[in-house]
């Protein structure tokens, strides 16, 4: 297994600042572009805390069932994930920094984990991209049994 040394203590996304979990996954310029193209996939418009807990605590939507609302926090974790994977695969195999990529591997990834879960629910990935709320909805319905 080939081993690789971080070279440096500074974020590998952005080169700005010091690498710390708040940083990388909500503070650093790289991640927040990650997090307003999914917000913009969403339709939705967010202010969101830099600190991991209160960042999740505040991605419960208040209005919404709570299947609803396990849908949508299995986006933030997909997000926070994908950002994590992106960021190995720069230090550990020398990619490049990509947003919008980082964003379409949120949508397939939570896609695949909602119709594994979910299964009475269908709908295409093209809507899941297209749709996102709508098909938030049919979920949350199915899951309740409606």
């Amino acid at each position: 297994m080939d081993w690789h040394e971080v070279e440096s203590s500074l974020c590998c996304l952005c080169g700005k600042e010091e690498e710390s979990h708040r940083h990388l996954f909500f503070a650093c310029s790289f991640a927040w572009r990650v997090w307003c193209f999914c917000f913009k996939w969403l339709g939705v418009s967010f202010v969101s805390h830099i600190d991991p807990s209160s960042n999740f605590v505040q991605f419960k939507l208040s209005m919404f069932s709570n299947s609803f609302n396990d849908v949508w926090s299995t986006i933030w974790v997909g997000v926070v994930g994908e950002i994590w994977n992106h960021r190995n695969s720069i230090i550990f195999n020398r990619r490049v920094a990509d947003a919008s990529e980082v964003c379409a591997l949120v949508q397939a990834k939570v896609w695949s984990w909602i119709s594994a879960k979910c299964r009475s629910t269908s709908f295409s990935f093209s809507s899941w991209c297209l749709e996102p709320l709508e098909c938030m909805r049919m979920v949350s319905w199915s899951m309740l049994g409606f």
